[in-house]
């Protein structure tokens, strides 16, 4: 009887815990999991890069233990995601440390074909940011973007909430199994959020809510979207290692300024300092992704009332090279890939195959010789 493939990732996930990136350094040595499940022990010494405790783990819990968490997972209605199932989150796939499982109650959107992005802030909001995170969720939602957040009291609450409240679609990432009795006073919140969107966690069910899962949580949180936006963060906060896990993986920062005599004014100002874009509605962070999305976003001006959905920008041919003997490799590479149209820097990622902090690395190159224009939400494009 063949093993269910998705089995391999609940054994790893087991073995490695949540937040891991080993599972790279095993694909790059094994042609699949099923290799490196079949090498046993003698090899996974010869590695040199498993702890004791891993060891002890790959060893100790069997396929055939991760196949019965597979059957009990779905007699209990939680769908089981791995790395190369229809349905992963393609976003979430691009991060270093993915998560090699998803547990999944309600229907995950296609982050690829939609704009989404993730609101966070403190547990302990003002008045003032619960109703800035409900009408940013809000609106966001009701032009089709899909609102991701961690189930929290305060901002996560308020943004759930007005995701709801837009009709939209909105995804709680929680840091324990998804049946664990966490904060039972929002656990309606999240039988409604699954109804039309989904409450997902890298943890099995039954894992208790321990306060380190959290901010392993927080980069599916920010890997997930196209960026985060921070309403209301003190100088300590799990939000902004959301925000840094944003920056870390290509993604937008984004933070609504506050008053500078707020205890949850810190963060998000220092987040601006940093070069998160501030913003005051939705739409400003909706322009950055009309082009991503054409046809997709249609938001009306609060002040004139207007639709706003420009035709995309006419697009001249790629630059052609410049002198290699003058510039690195990456500039090169990075300006035959630009064109008059600001192009996001995953695009460019993408587009070029160099990760983000070399692309930022040849931006910077290409900005002192005036051969690169940036634009706001980390998009490039030829000078004028």
């Amino acid at each position: 009887m063949s093993v269910d493939q998705r089995a391999y990732w609940v054994w790893l996930q087991h073995a490695l815990g949540a937040g891991s990136s080993k599972q790279n350094r095993i694909l790059s040595g094994y042609r699949s999991l099923n290799d490196f499940y079949d090498a046993g022990m003698e090899s996974w010494l010869l590695e040199g890069y498993f702890t004791q405790s891993e060891l002890e783990k790959l060893s100790s819990y069997s396929v055939q233990d991760a196949e019965a968490l597979l059957e009990y997972c779905e007699k209990i209605g939680q769908q089981v995601l791995t790395p190369g199932c229809a349905g992963y989150p393609e976003p979430l796939g691009e991060i270093h440390n993915a998560p090699c499982t998803l547990y999944v109650k309600g229907t995950l959107p296609d982050f690829s074909a939609v704009p989404s992005i993730a609101i966070v802030g403190t547990r302990k909001a003002t008045a003032t940011g619960v109703a800035t995170a409900r009408s940013f969720a809000f609106e966001l939602a009701k032009q089709g973007a899909v609102v991701v957040s961690g189930g929290a009291l305060g901002i996560d609450t308020a943004a759930h909430k007005g995701a709801l409240q837009a009709g939209g679609k909105t995804v709680c990432v929680l840091g324990c199994g998804i049946d664990y009795n966490y904060l039972m006073g929002n656990a309606s919140l999240r039988e409604a959020i699954a109804l039309s969107g989904a409450v997902i966690s890298e943890y099995p069910p039954n894992t208790q809510a321990v306060n380190s899962n959290f901010p392993i949580r927080n980069r599916i949180i920010s890997g997930l979207t196209l960026g985060t936006l921070v309403v209301e963060a003190a100088g300590k906060s799990g939000s902004l290692i959301t925000a840094q896990y944003a920056l870390e993986q290509g993604r937008d920062v984004f933070a609504v300024p506050a008053g500078i005599y707020s205890p949850v004014s810190q963060g998000v100002n220092g987040l601006i300092k940093s070069g998160a874009k501030p913003v005051s509605n939705a739409g400003e962070i909706l322009e950055e992704y009309l082009y991503r999305f054409p046809g997709q976003i249609d938001f009306r001006d609060e002040e004139t009332n207007v639709i706003f959905s420009p035709e995309p920008e006419p697009v001249r041919p790629a630059a052609g090279p410049l002198d290699e003997k003058e510039f690195s490799e990456d500039a090169v590479l990075l300006y035959s890939s630009l064109t008059d149209s600001p192009k996001h820097l995953s695009e460019l990622e993408r587009l070029t195959g160099i990760s983000a902090p070399r692309l930022l690395t040849a931006v910077t190159e290409l900005e002192l010789a005036e051969k690169i224009r940036s634009h706001s939400g980390r998009r490039y494009s030829l000078p004028v």
